[in-house]
């Protein structure tokens, strides 16, 4: 049957509207979100911004599409390296410091990179720039100054990008392994030491529960392997979720105590440390 072109127009008109009516029924629901929206998914600090642009349709839980894309801001308008426009789009996310004068985004590579690299956008003499680091899966704030970050193998400066060689970390050769932010509990203040605990299962002795940690000088690589009591030190396991956008320092550093020696270095005043007779 041939249709007059009026006829025509009415049919699809009339078509698209049933099509809409029953996508409606479906619970059809619309995403867009512009990156620079007010309502984006975003972590910002000072000029520094990254941002989501997310269009979607979707039925119930199914996707009919989804575009997702990702942008640096700095000051508000979009930008991207000269050297690597397409950056933002390998970055699984973003974090900041917790120290909110340093303005910095600490930003995680995606599986484009294996998940091996942490990129460091900062302002530096008013001017954007980018360090990246070949070590992923989570770096840990020394403390709450947020300028100190610890991998497996550096510390890095997040303002400067100053790089510092450290030793001793534990599977600093296994980049698959455990990352320092999930067995650090405390740095110290001259941030040459590190207390490590790989193993947060306690052994009992003597009526008292007990935890292993490793006392790592990072400049010689030496490790002391040490015990600390649990009952008396609750604390040793304490954990804080982020904050928003803000990863903050391991939780037990809060209460340790730390003193200078006759080498002029920090040690720990509390916890008392035993010597753990495994030693390994």
């Amino acid at each position: 049957m041939t249709f007059p072109r009026t006829a025509k127009n009415n049919l699809f008109n009339l078509t698209a509207v049933l099509l809409a009516g029953l996508l409606l029924t479906a619970g059809c629901q619309r995403t867009s979100t512009d990156a620079d929206d007010a309502d984006a998914e975003q972590v910002v600090r000072g000029r520094l911004k990254m941002s989501k642009d997310v269009k979607a349709l979707r039925i119930g839980n199914e996707y009919l599409f989804r575009d997702v894309k990702q942008y640096f801001f700095v000051d508000g308008k979009p930008w991207a390296p000269e050297d690597d426009k397409n950056l933002a789009q390998r970055i699984g996310w973003c974090d900041t410091s917790p120290n909110p004068a340093v303005e910095i985004l600490r930003c995680s590579s995606d599986a484009e990179e294996n998940y091996a690299a942490t990129y460091i956008v900062r302002m530096k003499n008013d001017r954007p720039e980018v360090q990246r680091i070949p070590e992923g899966g989570g770096s840990v704030w020394a403390d709450n100054d947020g300028r100190w970050l610890f991998f497996r193998k550096h510390r890095v400066n997040v303002e400067t990008g100053e790089s510092i060689e450290i030793k001793g970390m534990p599977f600093a050769d296994d980049p698959s392994a455990s990352s320092p932010v999930t067995y650090v509990i405390a740095v110290s203040p001259d941030l040459k030491t590190v207390v490590a605990m790989p193993d947060s299962a306690t052994v009992a002795e003597g009526g008292e529960e007990f935890l292993r940690l490793r006392i790592i000088d990072t400049e010689s690589g030496r490790v002391d392997y040490r015990r600390a009591s649990y009952t008396k030190n609750p604390w040793l396991k304490d954990w804080e979720n982020p904050k928003g956008d803000i990863q903050p320092p391991p939780a037990p550093s809060k209460s340790f105590v730390w003193r200078k020696n006759a080498a002029g270095r920090d040690e720990i005043a509390v916890p008392a440390l035993l010597t753990d007779p495994k030693k390994k």
